[in-house]
């Protein structure tokens, strides 16, 4: 990482401008005085072969005090080195450069001590009769610090738009990684749960109507289910490949039909009822209705598998309700009844659009009743309900 977390763009720049105007300084000297403005040269380039030569590790911070402190000592060097000032001298405006660079890379504090030890620097060289014009050198050790604490400024504000964005990315993949977990949990158990049933059904038919003929078509239905489900499977887990684009599209409303003659093929006894208009469902809409009504399926064929069961949408002009009911082979306690992962994805589903679930017992039957808005189809856009 760069010092102060700056680009290398930024900190080539900084280094040119201060080599550019010290050779600028050095060349203003007399011949005879060149030897004692290369030293200072050395002194001011002697952390860079430290840091780096040497490659130790220190902050940004003790870095900046320390190239601060050799350009400080550079510039007294060349100051106080001369007899007599030089009109137009270069060597004070590194004053101001240096300023800004330890202020750049250190606190406000630090920029404050750069420009008080430039300042003082300055007044020295007055004092000794080394500098003319001191007002306009000091006015550039202001700017300096000045513009040194507004890049300090900007560096922050950047290191934290740059966490938050790492932030925000991790969090769109924590929750990515939790839609494809929910998707898979739904595809799993929807085809697990009818394969079974239909497994059932022809271990039935062999053990006790010796009937193959039954038995053969329920384990075609079943081969059938574990190809589906087979396929789902690897398209929902290529989400996880940014190279493998969807091949089949989502199940939405109007694949509810499909899915409940998929339960009562495989022995469910589900009455199916719809009204209203499918086309007033969006995409997202439609299928977490499909995923709601496949869950809750599935949760009747593995607890309450001989239950008559039934399912209705109603869709409105505002509202898609989707109710699922069936009739309990023995009562259960709303206290014994803990949501699982399903539970959990159908509610995360209908708030992610607004809407509202409650699933629970009711009289001598379990109800599961989903309601989502469609008069605002940007909710989810907004993140509304959740």
């Amino acid at each position: 990482m760069m010092p102060g977390g700056f680009s290398w763009p930024i900190v080539v720049s900084i280094d040119v401008t201060l080599f550019i105007v010290s050779a600028v300084a050095i060349l203003q000297r007399p011949e005879s005085q060149w030897w004692i403005a290369i030293l200072g040269l050395a002194v001011a380039y002697s952390p860079y072969l430290v840091f780096f030569a040497v490659d130790i590790s220190v902050s940004p911070a003790v870095e900046a005090l320390a190239l601060g402190l050799a350009w400080m000592l550079a510039i007294s060097i060349w100051l106080f080195g001369m007899s007599a000032p030089i009109e137009g001298d270069f060597a004070p405006v590194l004053l101001g450069l240096v300023t800004g660079v330890i202020g750049s890379m250190t606190s406000m504090r630090g920029g404050m001590l750069a420009a008080v030890t430039a300042a003082g620097v300055l007044g020295a060289a007055v004092a000794m009769d080394r500098v003319d014009t001191p007002w306009l050198y000091l006015s550039f050790i202001g700017i300096g610090w000045l513009v040194g604490y507004l890049m300090r400024i900007q560096q922050e504000l950047l290191l934290e738009q740059r966490e938050a964005q790492q932030k925000l990315a991790e969090h769109a993949a924590v929750d990515e990684r939790r839609r494809i977990a929910r998707e898979v949990h739904d595809v799993i158990a929807h085809s697990l749960t009818v394969t079974l049933l239909h497994v059932t059904g022809a271990r039935r038919g062999l053990q006790e109507d010796r009937d193959v003929d039954e038995a053969v078509e329920a384990l075609e239905q079943a081969e059938r289910l574990g190809r589906q489900a087979m396929a789902d499977i690897r398209r929902t887990v290529g989400l996880l490949d940014d190279a493998v684009g969807k091949v089949t599209p989502e199940p939405g409303v109007g694949d509810i039909a499909m899915l409940v003659d998929d339960f009562v093929r495989a022995g469910l006894a589900v009455r199916f009822e719809s009204s209203g208009r499918h086309d007033r469902i969006s995409g997202a809409a439609g299928l977490a209705l499909y995923r709601i009504a496949q869950e809750s399926l599935a949760n009747i064929a593995k607890h309450a598998p001989d239950a008559v069961s039934e399912l209705s949408l109603t869709v409105s002009p505002s509202e898609a309700v989707l109710t699922v009911t069936n009739r309990l082979p023995v009562p259960v306690a709303a206290a014994n009844c803990a949501d699982g992962r399903g539970m959990r994805g159908m509610r995360q589903r209908v708030q992610q659009l607004g809407g509202t679930i409650n699933a629970g017992p009711d009289g001598d039957g379990w109800v599961v009743h989903a309601t989502i808005p469609l008069d605002d189809e940007s909710c989810v856009l907004r993140g509304c309900g959740g």
